[in-house]
Formats: C-alpha cells, sequence, structure tokens
C-alpha cells in the first residue's frame, strides 16, 4: 500500500512540475500562460496531463480524512481548469466542453485555479508537516521544505501584481507548480540523501 501511495506522489510531482515546459516546447515558445495553450497543438496535452494529475489527486489515499478532501477538492478544481478554459479574446464565443460563453468559462477557470492552488498550498504547509510520533532533525528539514513550497505556492500570486509583461502569468503558473512538485517529490521520499530518514524503496 506504502508503495502505491508513494508512486502517486511522484507522479503527481512530476506531472505539476513538467506541464508548462511540455506545452512550451510543443508551441515552440514560451506562452503566455499555461492555459491558454488550451487553444493550440498543445491544448491534448495541457487537458491529458492536468487531468491526469487531477485524477491521481482524487485517487491519493491520505493518512487522515482531511488529507482525502483537501486533495479531492484540488483534483475536481483541476477537472474544472479543464472543463472550463480561460479567455484569449474579447470576442463573444463559445468556448468548453460544455460550450458556454467565453466570459463565463473564464471566470469558473479563475476560481478554480485559485482554489486548486489555495488548497494545495494549505496540503503542503498544513498537512504535509504532520507527524504522528517524535520529530526527527530530518523531518524538521522537511517541514521546512513543506511550507516553503505553500508559501511559494500562494506567493507565486504576487507576480500578478507585477507590471504587465508577456509571460507573466506562465511565470506565475510555473512558479507554483514548481512548488507544487517539490512538495510532492519530497513526500515521495525521492531525495533520500537529503531528506529522509528511510530509504526510497520502489
Amino acid at each position: 500500500m506504502r508503495i502505491n501511495t508513494i508512486r502517486l506522489r511522484v507522479v503527481i510531482g512530476a506531472l505539476g512540475m513538467l506541464l508548462p515546459w511540455i506545452v512550451a516546447l510543443l508551441i515552440g515558445k514560451i506562452p503566455q500562460s499555461i492555459s491558454a495553450t488550451y487553444y493550440t497543438n498543445a491544448g491534448a496535452a495541457f487537458m491529458i496531463i492536468l487531468g491526469w494529475a487531477s485524477g491521481t489527486l482524487i485517487c491519493y489515499k491520505g493518512y487522515e480524512l482531511i488529507d482525502d478532501i483537501i486533495l479531492t477538492c484540488s483534483g475536481i478544481a483541476g477537472f474544472l481548469i479543464c472543463l472550463f478554459p480561460c479567455a484569449i479574446s474579447g470576442a463573444d464565443i463559445k468556448v468548453g466542453t460544455f460550450m458556454i460563453d467565453q466570459s463565463v468559462s473564464n471566470t469558473i477557470h479563475c476560481i478554480a485555479a485559485v482554489i486548486f492552488f489555495a488548497l494545495l498550498a494549505y496540503n503542503s504547509f498544513f498537512l504535509f508537516t504532520k507527524s504522528s510520533g517524535d520529530m526527527t532533525d530530518k523531518k524538521k528539514i522537511r517541514n521546512i521544505i513543506y511550507r516553503v513550497c505553500g508559501v511559494g505556492m500562494l506567493a507565486s500570486f504576487l507576480i500578478l501584481l507585477l507590471p504587465d509583461f508577456r509571460i507573466k502569468v506562465w511565470l506565475m503558473e510555473t512558479l507554483a507548480l514548481t512548488f507544487f512538485g517539490v512538495s510532492f517529490l519530497t513526500k515521495a521520499d525521492v531525495f533520500p540523501f537529503l531528506f529522509c530518514d528511510t530509504p526510497y524503496k520502489d
């Protein structure tokens, strides 16, 4: 059971970190935002990777009920990001799986994105840092990483307050996903020489 949980953590963390770079590679440049690649040749990859990661979050079995609730809600928010694309023009067009007005879809998309990262930041800062016994020195180090990642996910949104530049949203999304990925990979014990009390076992 532990092996399956570890693998899920690795998959979740790796998918999150790779997503912005995969879509950028597919379109041949840094996009305005990851979400905007929905309308490009990278749209299928965006949907598959985010959808897969969201489904994995829902399937993830935590130690307590609160873990399951937070991660399941995160996964649902991730699916909403896929189903309701962001707006890319001022045109009044129908978009997304349900073919609704672009402005309505964009509102749902943005709300879902905020919920997605807020819940993952909460998970990293408050849930990954829990301990069932005496806290070892390495656990303390891991907790620092989890808290930095949690704060980093939220702080990434401060980039949106900066003067506008072309890849501002992509940069914010990439930083948030990187912190998210580091948090889950640390929890997966893939860095035994740095942080883990026991070696990673496949």
